[in-house]
């Protein structure tokens, strides 16, 4: 296994074996028509304490969507109508953000799409500029379906510059006590082509890249099952690349020693394919 410094693999491997299970799945594949960048979080619960999650759906640090749970009145007791919410981000863009969902005399719901539901320009839209009510109610409306505490699918249209893109996030609404969990979510990074829920990979056999594992422990980033020629840059929340670098063989092992604690995203693109996948991580 190759590394960044001389840190000795033993080492690493005793370590990495004591946290097995932080082993990653992949996170996006893309080929030169088309690319999918699906991004893999620790999942993350909104609640009466931390209400509140911005969904940064192309990873640029402006934030696309805003989700949020309202459990208590502003006394802090139970409110009559515990609910979910899902709100377009105000930015330059904001016309542009749209959710999938309906209205109904004048109130919003997004759709709680079924894996493999295609998001595209075909979808039917809340009204711009609208809060979109998850389970308003105690869902009793019939658009209102993030109730059964089972893993649900939102679908966006949302803009890059001046361009439409499709993505989704994987989410899961649970009740008494009202929580969110934010789970996953992805978007195809060409403009105007659609994407379906759940999806993470264009196509499964076309790409090496797509068994990649990744494991973090501590400053230290282990890859796995790599492809035959791989470059890997490292990224700060802003976006900017604090390490890269090319790779010739099946494992690699990032030490990130130098680098400040806080959240990091992996990029890897396999050099023949321009397969791309990225990783959120934490050091």
């Amino acid at each position: 296994m190759k590394k960044t410094t001389l840190t000795t693999s033993k080492n690493l491997s005793k370590r990495l074996a004591q946290y097995g299970a932080l082993t990653a799945a992949i996170a996006g594949v893309a080929d030169a028509n088309g690319q999918i960048i699906y991004t893999d979080i620790a999942d993350v619960t909104i609640d009466g304490v931390n209400p509140a999650y911005t969904l940064d759906l192309n990873n640029e640090t402006s934030g696309d969507y805003l989700l949020r749970v309202q459990p208590n009145d502003s006394f802090g007791n139970p409110a009559a109508n515990p609910a979910a919410f899902l709100f377009p981000i105000t930015s330059s863009y904001y016309n542009s953000n749209r959710i999938v969902g309906s209205s109904s005399f004048g109130y919003q719901y997004p759709y709680n799409l079924n894996a493999g539901a295609i998001i595209s320009s075909g979808n039917n839209l809340m009204a711009s500029y609208a809060r979109g009510d998850m389970n308003w109610n105690s869902c009793a409306y019939p658009n209102s379906q993030f109730c059964d505490g089972n893993d649900g699918y939102l679908g966006f249209h949302f803009a890059i510059g001046t361009d439409t893109h499709y993505g989704w996030a994987r989410v899961q609404v649970a009740t008494n006590p009202l929580t969110m969990t934010i789970k996953d979510y992805a978007y195809n990074s060409v403009a105007g082509e659609p994407i379906e829920a759940g999806q993470t990979l264009l196509s499964v056999n076309d790409y090496a890249i797509n068994e990649v594992k990744i494991i973090s422990l501590n400053k230290t980033v282990a890859l796995y099952n790599l492809p035959e020629n791989t470059d890997y840059k490292l990224l700060d929340i802003s976006g900017k690349a604090v390490m890269q670098g090319s790779i010739n063989d099946n494992t690699y092992v990032i030490e990130a020693n130098s680098l400040s604690n806080g959240i990091y995203i992996v990029e890897l693109t396999d050099t023949f394919t321009k397969a791309v996948i990225r990783k959120k991580i934490v050091l």
